[in-house]
């Protein structure tokens, strides 16, 4: 036996080979198999993902087996192509059921806050069309109008003694504020007809003298003053035109004037005017002379929506303000040029003539009736009785509010038109827009039905208070700007969709682009070349926003970029009766559209926008447009700065704008030009071991839509335009004093108007930043 002294040996024991496991191919085989699967899992979680940008999407999404598309068919069309779609909405719209919806929404008052039989009829039809709708109330402060006055008084100089303290007036005209009835035209009939009116008008009953002031713009008025004109104590008469109406009233107040009356003079009818030998409708396309234009007198530069809660929605509980910063505090009346005339006569010869004054003055459409166009003010023997009494209460409105969602629940295009109106009829003003937009819907509805599914979610409104300060859109706005500002692409809007032949249009830059593609898809109804398109026959000007309808929440206060739609009248067109009873249905029908071509026209423009915003897989949205409208914006500040009183050396400079304009523009180019190229790439197959591919092509795309979806929104300031901040934009809003017509880049601009060089550089500074926010969001 071996001890510790004896050395170490080392003993190997052989024994006899075992046999092999008889299933050892099999196992050699399964291992494999099974490394290689671990190997192609881990490609395919790693290895794509080094070829994309950080954070798009989780990296489980690049999974063969994972589904992150919007739908099956991405980047196609889902249940038809894009084509198939375009077929429908160009075929489905058709004259029959567009003069039907007309012939409904017209055939009785439907004032706002008094039209709920109309929202419940619209509801039912949207949901008979197989779209979900439902109706959003708010409770605005509006009124009602309960009496009315306007007489020429002659005082009684015969009287004496202690009446000389009452004087006592005999009348020498008393105004009719009446509409003609007309036999031919049976809305004009009707018993409930709406009086002529003013929106917001103070009640009041004011006699005093009275003054012409021309249009009554801001540049009117500063005439008058520097021609030693008295204003204060009068009563000012204004021809309708040029702004807003509730702007003449504005500077009238401020000017201390008592009250206003406003007219249309048949000068803004072009050539067709009974002076040149047309017959007056209902026999001929001039204007009828007892025709009014009604409207409202609000603030609409200062705050659109309901005037008691400004920049919050008006429901039940809703703290209200004072309303008077936007509405007026003296009596206003419209009435028509017939009543009008005794009054401009009566002026002949008293105070300066228009013709002293400078060529804005020259023109007025009367002179065959024997008025000279004298400023006045009246004689002492003359004196005007205006009388205004009002019912200012809180009522309902009903928004119309109808739905068809999308694959991608995040990006919605709204498009919009509204309901109510100031009379029975209101065939141009707004139902020619309401009639091709139920045929717009029914388009939709047709795609839907053969299996369509839209990409984005379209969503429909039918907005109640338009008419008296855009209070349906505006509280709708209001109250889900939330996810409106989270989700919304744009808004399409048509308020007045057919009275003529001239295609009209307003937009953000951004969809400049999505405008003229389906202008070019549209057959044209006034061709002179067979195959015309929209495209071909307009001279495609695109104004820049500025308010008098619903798109004004959407483009200036919660940043969505807009486009309003129509077409209106050319200077050879019948006289459209803006806002009168003559606004009828029996007007559309004999000269505004009689073949009813226009409906569908303006029906089918507003559907292909809506389809190229809702269904191309990259938005047809276009920076570089909007940076180059941008430049041009600064040269016209730099014109006006050029008239103001701020001098050369002073302490503004334009180079920080020049700066950012130009940096902003080198990167919107640049992006558009990703984007086209991305569009590009996504129109070429991809083989299918390359899935991976059209996931990131998926990721790159919505990232790139959401630069584009919220451009817009980088443009809002906050703080709001000064003395206005409910005005957010600081490129787009209302000018200040005009109303209708857009301003660009308004702090800034009011600035040099008002001469105030550190209000300038502030609004300088406050722009370079929106400028250079802008840009960031495009290089990131």
């Amino acid at each position: 036996m071996p001890d510790e002294q004896t050395p170490l040996l080392a003993v190997v024991r052989v024994e006899q080979r075992r046999p092999r496991y008889q299933h050892s191919t099999v196992r050699r085989f399964c291992t494999i198999v099974l490394s290689g699967v671990l190997v192609v899992v881990l490609i395919c979680l790693l290895f794509p993902a080094a070829f994309l940008p950080v954070a798009d999407g989780p990296k489980s999404s690049y999974l063969p087996w994972a589904n992150p598309f919007p739908h099956q068919a991405w980047p196609g069309g889902d249940g038809m192509t894009y084509e198939e779609l375009q077929t429908i909405l160009l075929q489905t719209p058709n004259e029959v059921e567009a003069r039907k919806s007309s012939e409904y929404y017209t055939a009785g008052p439907h004032l706002a806050g008094k039209n709920l039989s109309q929202a419940l009829w619209t509801k039912e039809k949207w949901e008979d069309y197989g779209v979900k709708s439902s109706i959003v109330s708010y409770d605005v402060y509006l009124n009602y109008p309960l009496d009315h006055r306007l007489a020429l008084l002659e005082v009684d100089s015969g009287r004496t003694g202690v009446d000389l303290a009452t004087p006592r007036h005999k009348i020498r005209y008393e105004c009719s504020l009446e509409e003609d009835v007309l036999d031919q035209d049976q809305t004009t009939a009707l018993s409930d007809r709406i009086p002529t009116f003013h929106g917001y008008s103070a009640s009041g009953n004011v006699t005093a003298p009275y003054v012409y002031v021309n249009f009554g713009t801001y540049h009117d008025f500063e005439d008058l003053l520097a021609a030693n004109v008295s204003l204060a104590g009068s009563i000012a008469i204004a021809k309708y035109g040029h702004v807003f109406r509730g702007l003449k009233v504005k500077r009238a107040q401020e000017l201390g004037m008592v009250g206003m009356v406003m007219y249309t003079d048949p000068q803004e009818d072009g050539e067709m005017t009974v002076a040149n030998g047309y017959q007056a409708y209902p026999e001929g396309p001039a204007r009828n002379p007892s025709s009014v234009q009604r409207g409202t007198a609000q603030y609409i530069s200062v705050l659109p929506g309901d005037p008691t809660t400004p920049g919050i929605p008006s429901k039940p509980g809703s703290p209200r303000v004072d309303p008077h910063k936007s509405i007026p505090s003296i009596p206003s009346l419209p009435i028509s040029y017939r009543d009008a005339l005794p009054l401009l006569k009566a002026l002949n010869g008293y105070g300066p003539n228009a013709s002293h004054f400078n060529k804005y003055w020259q023109g007025g459409g009367l002179t065959h009736e024997g008025v000279y166009y004298n400023i006045g003010p009246s004689p002492d023997s003359l004196v005007l009785n205006l009388m205004s009494a009002q019912e200012y209460i809180t009522t309902p409105v009903w928004n119309v509010i109808g739905v068809i969602n999308g694959s991608i629940p995040d990006e919605a295009i709204i498009l919009g038109n509204h309901r109510d109106a100031w009379i029975a009829g209101g065939a141009g003003d707004p139902n020619s827009g309401s009639a091709a937009f139920n045929e717009v819907i029914r388009a939709f509805s047709v795609a839907m039905q053969a299996g369509w599914k839209p990409l984005r979610t379209l969503v429909f409104a039918s907005w109640d208070g338009e008419e008296y300060g855009l209070l349906g859109s505006t509280e709708w706005v209001e109250e889900y700007l939330p996810w409106l500002s989270a989700g919304s692409v744009a808004y399409l809007n048509v308020d007045v969709g057919s009275v003529g032949p001239k295609l009209e249009a307003a937009a953000s830059p951004l969809l400049t682009k999505a405008i003229l593609e389906a202008a070019g898809l549209v057959p044209s109804p006034n061709q002179t070349v067979q195959g015309q398109t929209v495209l071909d026959t307009w001279d495609k000007r695109i104004r820049t926003m500025g308010s008098g309808s619903d798109f004004t929440a959407f483009q200036d206060f919660a940043g969505i970029p807009s486009l309003d739609l129509g077409f209106k009248g050319a200077p050879n067109s019948p006289v459209y009766h803006y806002h009168s009873n003559y606004d009828s249905f029996h007007w559309m029908d004999k000269f505004g559209d009689n073949q009813w071509h226009y409906h569908i026209t303006i029906a089918k423009l507003w559907a292909l926008i809506a389809m190229d915003l809702c269904e191309t897989p990259v938005l047809s949205l276009n920076t570089t447009n909007y940076a180059l409208a941008l430049s041009s914006y600064l040269e016209g500040v730099k014109e006006k700065a050029k008239r103001s009183t701020i001098s050369e050396d002073s302490a503004f400079s334009f180079k920080f704008l020049d700066h950012a304009t130009s940096e902003l523009q080198a990167a919107a180019t640049k992006f558009d030009t990703y984007t086209a190229d991305l569009t590009r790439r996504l129109s070429k197959p991809v083989p299918w071991w390359q899935w991976w591919k059209t996931v990131k092509l998926l990721y790159e795309v919505r990232k790139a839509n959401t630069k584009y979806k919220l451009w817009e929104r980088q443009f809002l300031y906050p703080g709001g335009l000064d003395d206005r901040p409910w005005f957010k934009h600081v490129v787009f809003a209302p000018g200040r004093w005009t109303g209708y017509s857009g301003a660009t880049y308004p702090g800034l601009g009011e600035s040099f108007e008002d001469g105030n060089v550190t209000n300038a550089v502030r609004w300088g500074e406050i722009i370079v930043e929106r400028l250079e926010a802008a840009r960031k969001l495009l290089e990131e």
